[in-house]
């Protein structure tokens, strides 16, 4: 019988996870203001708010960052030296980049200059996107973790950051945003949680095929210590009834405030799993 190991002491805590969690919703707001503006022009009425939230979701997220780190005072000097051999290094500079850029995007939209915000947003596009999946690649890189060794795990946290962004955005402008525009939003939610659920399907079939690690990380996950974050917060919360609420025609602006809430719980629960629960098997 293979023996496994279930460690108590964890790199990377709840702080961490929020880091990482914020970081992705910010570049899923972000992602989500500029096609708004410039693209989907059905969406333009919620640009600016989603503009908004995303330099301060970054600045919540970078707070988490600081205090995990210790002495929060001090750790400001992490941002003025770059270490070309740590992911960490790389994913402070991004997201240090991503933030000024969306700030400068935020402050011309709010005025209405899209203009002007349009050379800052597209600007920002490729490094809402580094800041979105960079925490999967580091996570990877890390030895000994079935769970993090997976080519899945950025693209899932790139997705995981877009739908909470947007879940964001609605809940924000619940009851504010046109009914019509508000079950088109809805609509692209439900598209993306089951991208979301299918993403996680095949990892979690990859796992259950793999090493006696992996093998023992997907039943911590399906019928150990996660399982019921897995399967009431993560897929039944954060997946499956709102995709019941928002899938509906005629939906109230408090439904759809109650399932984006939901699905950013789902979400947080989502990354607390692979994060945390990715460290305890070994």
């Amino acid at each position: 019988m293979t023996e496994y190991k279930i460690f108590t002491h964890l790199s990377y805590d709840w702080m961490i996870v929020s880091y990482f969690f914020l970081g992705g919703l910010a570049a899923g707001a972000y992602f989500f203001s500029v096609a708004a503006n410039y693209w989907i022009k059905e969406f333009k009425s919620l640009a600016k708010t989603a503009a908004i939230l995303t330099p301060i979701a970054l600045a919540i997220g970078l707070a988490f960052l600081l205090l995990d780190l210790g002495q929060p005072f001090r750790s400001w000097r992490i941002f003025l030296h770059f270490n070309p051999t740590s992911a960490i290094s790389y994913g402070i500079w991004f997201l240090n980049i991503f933030f000024i850029l969306s700030l400068v995007y935020a402050w011309f939209t709010s005025r209405g200059e899209n203009e002007k915000a349009k050379k800052f947003a597209y600007l920002g596009l490729p490094f809402g996107l580094l800041v979105a999946i960079y925490t999967g690649v580091l996570l990877a890189q890390a030895p000994g973790k079935a769970l993090w060794h997976s080519a899945l795990l950025p693209v899932l946290f790139l997705i995981g950051g877009v739908i909470s962004g947007i879940a964001l955005v609605m809940l924000v402008s619940s009851g504010a945003a046109e009914k019509a525009v508000s079950v088109k939003v809805g609509r692209l939610l439900v598209g993306l949680l089951l991208v979301e659920l299918g993403l996680i399907l095949t990892e979690l079939i990859i796992l259950a095929n793999g090493d006696a690690e992996a093998i023992m990380t997907v039943k911590v996950i399906l019928t150990g210590q996660y399982s019921f974050l897995f399967w009431i917060v993560e897929i039944l919360l954060g997946a499956i009834i709102p995709i019941f609420i928002l899938f509906k025609t005629e939906v109230s602006s408090r439904a759809q405030a109650v399932a984006a809430m939901l699905i950013l719980v789902g979400i947080f629960a989502m990354r607390f799993i692979i994060v945390v629960g990715g460290q305890i098997v070994s």
